[in-house]
């Protein structure tokens, strides 16, 4: 199946390598501003016989294209990913699927009208340990507490404190550390526990209007989650589903590294398979997968997975006083 990534920063050197060991997967080309940047991400993979398109209009109308990954900046994610699935081309759009849920809802609609698949690239959902997840969160019985953290010192907040302006702080691009980082331990809690009942944000801005850290409550009827991120401090990112028999223990909650369940007696069980290096891989075959189905919709990954995460963060943006200029158009 014949691939374009657009994008050419590390999650698309990291989704390319993995996607490499897919029999089914074929680099087609790679999507950049730059033929140089272009033509460099492809020698770094040596994958020098695939094209370099400078504009997602080239991609859109090169006929041998199947499918589409958009690694762009979040702000570009909705046009981008409608002009591949009105162009016939099956796509992949990596997290967070847009900058807020009216977008998600046009790229959800264009996918039905052009019969093409859409599926938000959350890869954590789709990694062998989160089925285990699955299948052991019985063990800790009732379950009541769910605590996910992932707080990592971003490189980039240096080079911000130095007076620039990178982009993973900037509205413009629809980002900021809860769309970045909180999106990998809320996307677990509500794929296993659903949407909440009520959501409390707080957090700390920076001067470019963006959170840097925050926290969030998720109430439920009989259990309740906080979901803890940050981009400008490091934490040592443990997260724990608790029960009244036990709890479930996860190691790196974006990659699922490690999952262990501690009943309250003390006993220790690790529920983890071996952990794949090329781990986005899993992500790729699920979408051929898919695809090779004539299924139109991710059965892990659905439509309706990613409005229920899109809307949380939408109501988490909106209390933490967060505005992208997508938001306003």
């Amino acid at each position: 199946m014949n691939f374009v990534i657009v994008g050419t920063n590390f999650i698309s050197d990291t989704l390319l390598k993995a996607a490499l060991t897919v029999s089914e997967f074929t680099l087609y080309g790679v999507c950049s501003r730059e033929v140089s940047t272009g033509e460099a991400f492809l020698a770094k993979h040596n994958q020098l016989d695939a094209k370099v398109f400078t504009n997602i209009e080239q991609v859109c109308a090169d006929k041998q294209v199947d499918a589409v990954y958009i690694a762009a900046p979040n702000s570009l994610h909705m046009n981008y990913a409608i002009s591949c699935l009105e162009a016939k081309k099956h796509v992949l759009g990596e997290k967070p699927s847009a900058a807020n849920s009216a977008e998600l809802t046009k790229i959800i609609k264009a996918a039905k009208q052009n019969h093409c698949l859409y599926m938000e690239a959350m890869m954590t959902t789709l990694l062998p340990n989160f089925e285990r997840l699955k299948l052991a969160i019985n063990k800790i019985g009732t379950p009541r507490k769910y605590i996910g953290q992932f707080s990592q010192y971003s490189s980039r907040y240096d080079k911000y404190k130095n007076g620039e302006q990178p982009n993973t702080f900037l509205p413009e691009f629809a980002n900021g550390a809860l769309v970045d980082l909180g999106i990998y331990p809320l996307y677990i809690l509500i794929a296993l526990w659903g949407p909440p009942n009520s959501v409390q944000a707080s957090g700390i801005l920076l001067d470019t209007g963006v959170d840097g850290a925050g926290d969030i409550l998720l109430n439920y009827d009989t259990k309740q989650a906080v979901i803890s991120y940050s981009k400008i401090s490091q934490g040592d990112n443990f997260t724990e589903i608790q029960g009244e028999k036990g709890r479930i223990r996860i190691e790196s909650v974006s990659l699922l590294k490690n999952i262990t369940f501690i009943a309250n007696n003390g006993s220790v069980e690790n529920l983890s398979s071996e952990f794949d290096e090329n781990y986005m891989r899993h992500e790729i075959v699920h979408f051929i997968s898919t695809i090779n189905a004539k299924s139109r919709e991710s059965s892990v990954n659905t439509h309706k997975l990613s409005q229920h995460v899109m809307a949380v963060l939408d109501q988490a943006r909106q209390q933490l006083g967060v505005v992208y200029p997508n938001d306003l158009t």
